[in-house]
Parts: structure tokens; C-alpha cells; sequence
């Protein structure tokens, strides 16, 4: 999801909290209060708290995987705010526990609205505005109602309310209760001596009743006197609606607000009854009807007695003209509050608990890990929170959690969070296949205005799905994989379901719709496939461009699904669509990875793209092909974008089951950065910072990031794919959740199933319905009741392998976001695990106690400047010294040391930048091992090159029965491979291949990899080593060489962004790893100047930001010369560094890098050789 477009002025109210102060603060001076001695615990004190403040990955309790709690009061960060709803209505809370709060940091893109604040909200499902942007009249936008907690008190003139200072609170305690979908906050509220107060504040909305919320306070002062009360509807909470009346009743007890949406007229209608408790007595009562016609409530004051405990119930109905069986929604929310009224708190509370349990009955279980079982919990609680069964209003991107993205529905809705609902609960994910049936007819018209075939489903708008004026990018050549994605969520539902009266009424009709549109959108070319032109995929860093794979690839399935469709419900489809689904071209290079579009060069991508290619899409099934998409996209992803990538290539990797455990390094990227707070909810990235550079902050809370991660378990770990004659299951685990997980109670045509994954063992048990036929690893079977299916659960960690290290148990003292020690040691090279400090350790258990000599480290993009090896023999017993040294400025480290007994090691670094390792391997002992080195110099279009590859053997036997493979891009030629050789201990090797690109080739830093196999103690050995080679065309001697022109990789990529450049733009993203390549024609050998032209001001690749001399290093000519390059004032202010070369003749290539020993973190614009 990305948007750019302009703002306007918002539309929420200001200065509530001041009116609700002045109300309190009058009645409490109107009282007199006499304070009581004693230290009586206040209401709440004597609660048992379930966890403290958690980090990502901890437990929320010794016991208790349900209960998140927050002991530190943090008003200003939004990420400490709770939220409760029940699929149609919800509130966020502010840490206080009830009423509003606003300036809680930029918003999440809040499209198109002014100020881009972050607030609490309280939201209804489905009450959108029309028309507040008048360039696209028809969008959509989700209103924000009037808050329906506020609960505010006073005394002595102070305020209890989302304003409270922080010293005036002890005792802070605020529980969010997953398994009962409740908010608890207490605290002892002491504004001044002699006046604490024990407050207690529960909130809920009912889960059984869907538009009913519920408001409990709990008081009990250590002082006597009088308390003031403010029970509002809070106008302070509602943006995007206007207020049509109010009313009043102090009679009984009942406020009532009604608003209407601006362009759409969705009438809402907001009824709140208050009810004081046995025992509390109010004294005087008075309307609060303040300027803001969006408020209304009452102030009642309280005369209360030492140690005395007080209650105070607020019943909240809501209702709207859009529910769909309602209609008089002022009827029905005084309905909801009587019944409310005459049933009391303790029957209302008991139906909504039975509720919860039955959503929660199926679910994914961690077996012995209830820190990993509350992330999986709070992450349905974010997606349960927001649906309801029988609605259609699908899914935003934050649920019902927030304002950000206005609410509207993207792609995230379907491909992101349906999975995971239509797992377990096919009656929520419904609601996401019946929003796109519902907007089936506008999809229509979308697609007749701009001259398609079929349907064209908006990318982002509300429940009216019009592409703002018909007209607008929004709706086509933007990323029309939306439609795609539509109609695999369709065609899944029945699939999982097998409800054929459904897909011929509602699915089968969208499914047509999206075959039409892609029919009529496809460009047959000259080559006679079929093209997709001026399309962006889910990577938005690259817009426009031509047939973009997971886009085809997607056009392809989406075709094929509606011709399946047709046969269940005997229509006839279109030949066409098969036709055409036969002949989408979907280019593959040499290596079986796909290029991301026409004329990709290995550009960064802003997320997962072409490796969805395997899945969801499941267009790719070939294991080799899905493990080069994976290991080409990998490192070329954006580790500062959304919180989706990393959840679907951890499916990848568990479902092609390479040797190692790189889905366990995966899934843990795909969760652990993205928790934050206490209540380990999603953002929608690592770091708080705002979005392309418009001052939007990341989305919270993030429900596309809860549902992608759920869906590890189930489609990755699980290896769950629906069919419509059984289901799919292949089973893996990697080592670390070796205790087990638990899919129970999974749905498939009605039946239930629970599929137990062990560390050896995976059984699959029918719960409940008729038998289920199973596709499984070892063939098909028939799940029947009383007998269970049992399979093989796949460890490709327990692949043979002489590595002692690879897959054990890791830990690190530091990790920076996505770069966890784990991925050292999971059999990847481009998984890393980077220190967050300059000084820094990792460790590892091996695999048993063995004979040990060496070890071996691949860097990452920094290494540091000297180590230490330890070693330990047994668990608990202490750590030995064995090596250390200087890290080596070039290629690999290999420690040695005399021949031990160990069953871990661990390593220590120091240096000036954090250690980054990207692989540690541990041989055994006795075992061949080899390390090796690929290097090439760049060349031109059609010219040769000449490929490196150094091997030296530095295990215990001589590596016999070596062989090398080249993998090189798609189109390019490569000389025979070496004869297969044996390397003696101690032995050295150096093997060649004569590359040539393609003479039209464009410039590119094009990824070849070196695959080395050997004879290891278990089985064949393998080792990778990748190079960059870049191919550009060589500018004169003497000319200005724009840098955007040259072969990029590793992040840098071009900008636009600052002024004062020359060209078409400059490079940026010069962080670790970063490099450019360009060449010059060299008439004749000598000494030579390049001067590079670049920016440098405040910045950094993560905080702190800095405004510091900077540097990079430029290679040329066999040698290397680290660059400073000083503050030049800001990024619109350029100035140049000229450095001394010796350049030898002809074609030389000239790279820009940012070394290992490199701060980067510059813009660099162009450079020039004299």
C-alpha cells in the first residue's frame, strides 16, 4: 500500500479535555472534601497481575498466554494503547483506561486529511464519508465517532483523565484480557495528599451482542467528600462525521448523539445509560451538553466515604442505517441499553465471555512456549476484534483498530488476512469474499469507464468500491494484481468450504468479472504471448512498468480458477480465458528465478513480490525454481519495509524444505521487529519513522502484519493448501519449535480437524464432520473418525551435514530489528545475524559433543576488527579460551586452534562497526572443508569476462570429488564448468569461467553464485559463494558520469528528492553493502583523479541521526581507498572530494561501495575521471 496524494483540512474537534476539566473542576469546587487517615488498599491494588511490560517473544505471564500487562503509565505513545471491539464496533484506550486522546505521533495515512495525528477512535464497521477530496469525489472514508469510555473524575480541582500527570499515579496496572476481550486498567490516583483514590475502569464490547459496549468504573477514596463524575459521549473522538442532535435525560440517566456522514448520509446513532451501583449514591446530576454538538452525557457528583468502594455502569448502544437488518438505528440503540439495563453487567459479561471462548476454541497452540502463544493470540484477537459473521464489510489494513489508511480496503484484506480466518474460521472470512460480491456491480462499472471487460475492483476505497472519478490511477495500470488476488481469495473460499450454492451465487460471478477484465487488459506481442503492460506489483518502488511477474502470474491463476469455477457450477466459460492463461508471458532467468518485471536488474523492492509467485499463488511449484526467487529477493527487499515479506517467504522456505532451517530465521523476521509496546501489537514497520517522506507514520495496529505472520503456522509450518477434492498437508519444524505446534480445529467442508506437528511425528485427528481426504508427502489418505493419519513431520535441519553449527540453538547479546542470531547458523549465506553494538558476542550449541579445530565466518555487511573464540565442553561448564585475532579486511575468517572437545562456541568482536555474520559454520574436526572467494572485474555489453573462484581447504581431510557449478542471468554465456578436483588438506584451488553478457545487455549488477560440492563424513557438503558482477557501457575520459546511469546493487538505488542535482536525478541508499559501478575508457595506463560529487547532511539508516563526516570507498584499478566526505549543510547542497588513482588501460570499471569499515549514509550524484 502506498499513497501520495495531497492533504486537506481534517475534520476532528479540539479542546474537549479542557471542557470535561472545567466541568469537574467546577463541581469538585462546589464540594468539600475531608481526607482520611490510613493506608487502606485501594480498588484494584490487591489485583493479581498476570505479566509486567513485555518485550516481542517474552512471556505475557508465568502461566497465563492471555493476558498482556502494562505496569508503566506512557500517555504520549501510542503503542501502549489497548483496544477492545467485537467485529463491528471498537476502541482504542488510552493508557488512563477510558475517554479520548489525541497527538499520539503522525498517523498511518490517514489519507488526505489534515492534521495526520495519531488519536484513539472508536469505530463502527461500514460508516464511511463520501467526497471530502474533491480531485476524487467518490472515495471513501472511515469515520471516527464520538469516544464512548469517558469516564472522567475530579477532585479538589485536578482531573483524572487522558491528561493526567504522571506523578499523580501509583499502583499502575492496565490488563488487556485476550481470552474475554477486555481492558482492566487500575491505579491509585492521588492529584494531591490526602486524596488518593483507588481507580478501577473496565471496558468492553460485547461480544454477543454486536452493538453493545459496556463501561464499568470502580472507586474507592481514602478520603470522604465529594467526587465529580463526566460520563460523555465525547465529541473530542469523532472525525469524519457531523453531529445532527443531541439529547439528555437526567431522568434516566441517557445521552443520546446522532451524527450523519458527510457525502454518504450514514446515519449513526450513539445511546449511552448510566447506572450507579448498590450502595454509590449521586447526589446531584446535571446534562453535559458543551459548544460541541458531537458531546453529550452527564456530570454527576458522588458523595463518598473512606474505604467505602463506589460503581458506576455505562451501557453504550450504537447503531447505523447501513447495518443492514437495521432500520431506525436510534431504536436500536435504546433497545441495546435497556436490555442492557434490565439483564446487568454480570449476565451481559457472561454471554460475551461465551462468545470469546467459541472464537477461540480453534487455534493455532505452541506447545511450552506462552510467549510465543500470546504473539499468536493478540495477533486473532487484532483480526477477531474486527469482524463479525453475516458482515460485509471486509477488512482495513489496522481492523478496527485505527483511522490509518482511512479505513479503506486494500489487497491486504485478501491475500494477507483472509488466509488465516479461513483456516479456522470460514464464517469471518466471509466477510471479506462478501465485500467484493457486494461491489460486484460498481467493479462493473469501474471497469465499462475505463474501457475493460468485466469487473475492476478500486484499489483502496470503502463499501461503495468507486474508483473516486472513474478516472483515477487508482483504479487501473496501478497494481491491478488486486483483481488477482480477489479472485484467489474466491476461489479459496469454496475450495475450503465446498459450498457450491455460494460460488455460483457470489463467487463465481466475481470470478467471471476478473477473467473479463484480464482478457480484455492482456497485450498480445509480436512474440505471440501475452503482455501486461504499465502495471506496478506489490513492490511500489517500481511503478508502471511491463509484465510484472506476480501480476501474470496472478492474471494466469486468477483465469484458470474462473474456468475451474464454471465447471462446479456448469457455465460455460470463455475459451479465451484458457487461451490466453496458456500463452502470459512469465520470463524465467538461467537460474529458475523469475525477474520481478521486464528489464529488472536487481533493483531494491519495497516487499514480498516475485516470491509470492510460490505462494499464495502456488504458479510456482518446482523446489529450485521457488529457492532462486527466494535467495535472489531476499537480500534486494527493503528490510525497512511493511511487516508482510518476511511472513510469506518463511512459507517459501518451509514449503521447498532446503537443508538447514532458514523458515525458522524467516518467521522470526516476520513478528519479532514488528511487536511493539506491552501489548505486542503489530506496526506496520520495524521503526516508528515516517513513510515516504510525506510525515505519515508506519500503521498501528497493523492487522495485514498479524495475518501474514499467523499464516506461517498454518501454510508454512503446517504446509496447508485447500483443493476442492481434499486437503493439502505437508508438515515441517524446524528445530527451535521442536516442542511442537498445534493446529486445532482447523475447517474444511464443514469438518473439523486438528493437525498436531511433532519434532518426528505430525498426527492429523477428525475432530468433528465427515472424513476429510488428505494429500500428504507420502500419499493420499482418508481422515475418518477414531482414526487418526500419521506422517513424517520434514526436518531439512537434519539434513547430513559435517557442520556441527548449523540449526543449533543461537543466541547473541544484541541483534539489530530482522537480524537475529538465528540467522547465522541456519544454512542461508544471505540471512545474517548483525550485532547492535560495536562489541558483541554469538554463541551456539553444536550438534552433540565433538572434536573441534576451526571455525568459519562469512560477513555480512560489516565486520569488525578483531575476535575471540571460546569453547565449552557440557552444558554448564565454563568457557575456554581457544583463539583470537584480527579479522581480516578482505574475504572470509577461519579460526584455528588445537583440536578440542566442545558442545558450543562463542564468539566475541570488537571493532568500530557492529559484527555482522552471515554465516558461522563449526566442521567437525575430521571433516574435509572447504571456503572460498568469487571475484570478477565488470565488463561491457558482449564483452568477456573473466570469473574467479578461490578454494582452499582448511578441514581436517583432504576435500575429494570437488565440483563447481556458475549460475549466471538468464540469456548470458558461460564457459564449460571445471573438471571435478580434489583440494588436499591445506590445498589450494583456483577455478575459472569465461563470462559474457548479451551485447544489447543493459547496465545491471547482475548476481552469479558458485555452487561447491564435496564429499563430506555424512553425505555431500555444499557451499555458495555470490559475486556482483556489474555490466555498464564505458563513458570517455574526462566526461561527467551521472551515478544513476551505473550498475547498482545492494540498496542504492536512484533519487529525486533533493534539489540541486545533475542528470535525471542522483543515488541514494548508500548503507552497508550499498556499491555503483560505471566504467571509463582509459587511453593509456597512469595516474589519474576521480572526483565525486555528493551531499551530506542530517541522517543515518536508523536513529540516532547524525550530521558527521561520512565515508565510502572507491575501487578502481586493483585498489582500494576508503573516501571522507565531510557535512556539506543539507541534502539540497552538493560539493565535491577529489581522490588520486593509478588506472591501467582500456575498459575500467570505477565502484563506489560502502565497506564493511564505512559509515555511507550520503547521496552521491556523479562522478568524473581526469
Amino acid at each position: 500500500m502506498t499513497m501520495r496524494r495531497a492533504g486537506r483540512p481534517g475534520t476532528g474537534r479540539a479542546g474537549r479535555a479542557v471542557a470535561i476539566t472545567a466541568a469537574l473542576v467546577a463541581m469538585a469546587a462546589a464540594a468539600g472534601t475531608t481526607a482520611a487517615a490510613g493506608t487502606t488498599n485501594a480498588a484494584g491494588a490487591n489485583e493479581q497481575v498476570a505479566g509486567g511490560t513485555r518485550s516481542p517473544g517474552s512471556a505475557p505471564g508465568a502461566a497465563d498466554p492471555w493476558t498482556f500487562t502494562n505496569a508503566a503509565y506512557a500517555a504520549q505513545d501510542i503503542t501502549t494503547t489497548p483496544f477492545v471491539g467485537n467485529g463491528y464496533l471498537a476502541e482504542r484506550l488510552p493508557a488512563v483506561g477510558q475517554g479520548y486522546q489525541g497527538e499520539l505521533g503522525p498517523s498511518g495515512y490517514q489519507l488526505d486529511q489534515q492534521p495526520k495525528q495519531r488519536t484513539t477512535t472508536s469505530l463502527v464497521a461500514g460508516v464511511y464519508n463520501k467526497g471530502l477530496t474533491p480531485s476524487v469525489p467518490g472515495m471513501e472514508y472511515m469515520a471516527s465517532l464520538p469516544t464512548w469510555s469517558t469516564m472522567a473524575l475530579g477532585v479538589a480541582g485536578h482531573t483524572l483523565d487522558a491528561s493526567v500527570p504522571q506523578d499523580q499515579l501509583s499502583g499502575y496496572r492496565q490488563r488487556l484480557d485476550l481470552a474475554h476481550g477486555a481492558v482492566t486498567t487500575s491505579m491509585t490516583w492521588t492529584p494531591e495528599d490526602g486524596r488518593a483514590t483507588g481507580v478501577r475502569v473496565e471496558v468492553l464490547a460485547n461480544r454477543a451482542q454486536e452493538h453493545l459496549a459496556q463501561v464499568r468504573l470502580t472507586v474507592t477514596p481514602r478520603w470522604t467528600g465529594d467526587l465529580a463524575l463526566s460520563a460523555l459521549l465525547d465529541g473530542a473522538g469523532a472525525q469524519g462525521i457531523d453531529a445532527t442532535s443531541r439529547g439528555v435525560s437526567t431522568a434516566t440517566d441517557t445521552a443520546t448523539v446522532r451524527l450523519s456522514t458527510p457525502g454518504d448520509g450514514t446515519r449513526v446513532v450513539e445511546t449511552q445509560r448510566l447506572v450507579a451501583g448498590p450502595g454509590t449514591k449521586v447526589s446531584a446530576r446535571s446534562a453535559a451538553e458543551p459548544a460541541d454538538a458531537a458531546t453529550a452525557g452527564e456530570d454527576w457528583t458522588l458523595h463518598v466515604t473512606a474505604g467505602a468502594t463506589y460503581t458506576v455502569t455505562k451501557y453504550v448502544g450504537i447503531a447505523s442505517s447501513n447495518d443492514g437488518a437495521t432500520t431506525d438505528p436510534e431504536r436500536t440503540a435504546d433497545r441495546i441499553v435497556e436490555n442492557a439495563v434490565r439483564q446487568g453487567w454480570s449476565r451481559l459479561t457472561a454471554q460475551h465471555d461465551a462468545a470469546w471462548a467459541a472464537l477461540w476454541k480453534p487455534n493455532i497452540e505452541a506447545a511450552g512456549d506462552s510467549g510465543l502463544q500470546g504473539d499468536i493470540d493478540m495477533s486473532y484477537y487484532t483480526l477477531y476484534s474486527s469482524l463479525r459473521a453475516g458482515s460485509s464489510w471486509s477488512i482495513p489494513p489496522a481492523g478496527l483498530t485505527s483511522l490509518d489508511y482511512n479505513g479503506e480496503i486494500f489487497w491486504d484484506a485478501d491475500t494477507w488476512m483472509f488466509p488465516s480466518l479461513l483456516a479456522f474460521h470460514p464464517e469471518l472470512a466471509e466477510s471479506v469474499v462478501a465485500f467484493r460480491s457486494r461491489t460486484r456491480a460498481q467493479a462493473e462499472a469501474n471497469a465499462k469507464a475505463n474501457g475493460y471487460a468485466g469487473g475492476i475492483w478500486a484499489w483502496d476505497n470503502g463499501p461503495g468500491g468507486v474508483c473516486g472519478d472513474l478516472g483515477h490511477p487508482m483504479c487501473v495500470t496501478f497494481e491491478d494484481h488486486l483483481e488477482s488476488d480477489i479472485a484467489l481469495a474466491q476461489w479459496q473460499y469454496y475450495q475450503a468450504t465446498g459450498d457450491t450454492t455460494w460460488l455460483k451465487d457470489d463467487g463465481y460471478p466475481v470470478l467471471k468479472d476478473v477473467a473479463a477484465f484480464w482478457a480484455s487488459r492482456v497485450t498480445q506481442g509480436s512474440d505471440g504471448k501475452y503482455h501486461i503492460v504499465g502495471v506496478t506489483g506489490p513492490d511500489e518502488y517500481h511503478e508502471h512498468v511491463t509484465d510484472n511477474a506476480t501480476t501474470n502470474a496472478g492474471a494466469i491463476v486468477a483465469l484458470r480458477a474462473a474456468t475451474a469455477a464454471a465447471a462446479v457450477v456448469h457455465r460455460t466459460p470463455d475459451p479465451a480465458w484458457s487461451r490466453i492463461a496458456d500463452r502470459i508471458a512469465v520470463p524465467t532467468d538461467a537460474d529458475g528465478s523469475h525477474p520481478e518485471y521486464a528489464g529488472y536488474t536487481n533493483q531494491t523492492a519495497k516487499q514480498a513480490d516475485t516470491v509470492m509467485l510460490t505462494y499464495p499463488l502456488g504458479y510456482v511449484t518446482d523446489p529450485g525454481s521457488a529457492a532462486a526467487d527466494l535467495d535472489r529477493y531476499m537480500p534486494v527487499t527493503d528490510v525497512n519495509g511493511p511487516a508482510m515479506t518476511s511472513s510469506v517467504e518463511s512459507v517459501v522456505a518451509a514449503q521447498i524444505q532446503q537443508p538447514g532451517c532458514l523458515d525458522y530465521t524467516l518467521f522470526e523476521n516476520s513478528y519479532r521487529p514488528y511487536l511493539k509496546g506491552p501489548f505486542d501489537q503489530f506496526a506496520e514497520t520495524q521503526g516508528d519513522v515516517p513513510l515516504q517522506g510525506g510525515g505519515y507514520g508506519p500503521a498501528f495496529t497493523f492487522a495485514t502484519g498479524a495475518g501474514g505472520y499467523l499464516q506461517t503456522f498454518v501454510h508454512g509450518f503446517g504446509g496447508l493448501r485447500w483443493n476442492t477434492g481434499g486437503l493439502t498437508l505437508a508438515p515441517t519444524l524446524p528445530p527451535q519449535l521442536a516442542s511442537g505446534i498445534t493446529l486445532a480445529g482447523l475447517a474444511y467442508h464443514g469438518s473439523r480437524l486438528t493437525v498436531h506437528i511433532g519434532a518426528r511425528t505430525t498426527t492429523v485427528t477428525l475432530d468433528s464432520g465427515r472424513p476429510v481426504p488428505l494429500t500428504t508427502p507420502a500419499g493420499a489418505r482418508t481422515l475418518t473418525r477414531g482414526r487418526p493419519v500419521t506422517m513424517k513431520t520434514a526436518r531439512p535441519d537434519l539434513d547430513p551435514t559435517d557442520d556441527l553449527a548449523r540449526c543449533g540453538t543461537a543466541s547473541a547479546d544484541s541483534a539489530q530489528p530482522a537480524m537475529y542470531a538465528a540467522g547465522a547458523v541456519d544454512g542461508n549465506d544471505t540471512t545474517t545475524w548483525t550485532a547492535a553494538g560495536n562489541s558483541s558476542s554469538l554463541q551456539v550449541a553444536l550438534t552433540g559433543r565433538s572434536a573441534v579445530d576451526h571455525l568459519h565466518v562469512r560477513w555480512g555487511t560489516t565486520r569488525p576488527d578483531s575476535y575471540t573464540v571460546e569453547v565449552q565442553d557440557g552444558s554448564g561448564s565454563a568457557w575456554r579460551q581457544v583463539g583470537q585475532g584480527s579479522v581480516p579486511p578482505l574475504g572470509d575468517l577461519v579460526a584455528r586452534w588445537n583440536r578440542t572437545e566442545a558442545t558450543a562456541v562463542r564468539l566475541s568482536f570488537t571493532g568500530a562497526v557492529p559484527a555482522s555474520v552471515a554465516s558461522l559454520s563449526v566442521p567437525r574436526a575430521e571433516a574435509a572443508d572447504l571456503t572460498g572467494a568469487l571475484t570478477t572485474d565488470g565488463t561491457s555489453p558482449g564483452k568477456p569476462t573473466t570469473v574467479h573462484l578461490a578454494l582452499t581447504s582448511v578441514g581436517g581431510a583432504d576435500a575429494r570429488h570437488v565440483t563447481s557449478g556458475l549460475r549466471v542471468p538468464a540469456g548470458w554465456r558461460v564457459s564449460a564448468g571445471p573438471a571435478p578436483v580434489t583440494i588436499a588438506e591445506d590445498g589450494h584451488a583456483d577455478l575459472q569461467w569465461t563470462v559474457t553478457p548479451p551485447a544489447d545487455q543493459a547496465t545491471t549488477a547482475a548476481r552469479i553464485t558458485a555452487t561447491t560440492t564435496w564429499d563430506g563424513t555424512t553425505g555431500r557438503d555444499t557451499a555458495t559463494d555470490t559475486a556482483v558482477l556489474p555490466v555498464v557501457t564505458p563513458s570517455p575520459l574526462g566526461s561527467t558520469v551521472e551515478l544513476e546511469s551505473g550498475a547498482m546493487s545492494g540498496g542504492a538505488q536512484v533519487a529525486s528528492d533533493h534539489g540541486g542535482y545533475t542528470g535525471s536525478g542522483f543515488t541514494a541508499g548508500w548503507y552497508a553493502g550499498a556499491s555503483d559501478t560505471v566504467a571509463v575508457h582509459v587511453p593509456a595506463a597512469g595516474p589519474r583523479t576521480v572526483t565525486i560529487r555528493y551531499a551530506n547532511s542530517l541522517g543515518g539508516q536508523r536513529p540516532p541521526l547524525e550530521n558527521v563526516t561520512r565515508t565510502i570507498t572507491l575501487a578502481a584499478g586493483g585498489g582500494r581507498h576508503q573516501v571522507q566526505l565531510p557535512v556539506t549543510g543539507s541534502w539540497d547542497t552538493w560539493s565535491t572530494v577529489t581522490v588520486p588513482v593509478d588506472l591501467p588501460a582500456g575498459d575500467v570499471p570505477i565502484t563506489l561501495e560502502v565497506g564493511s569499515a564505512d559509515s555511507g549514509s550520503v547521496n552521491i550524484d556523479s562522478l568524473t575521471v581526469n
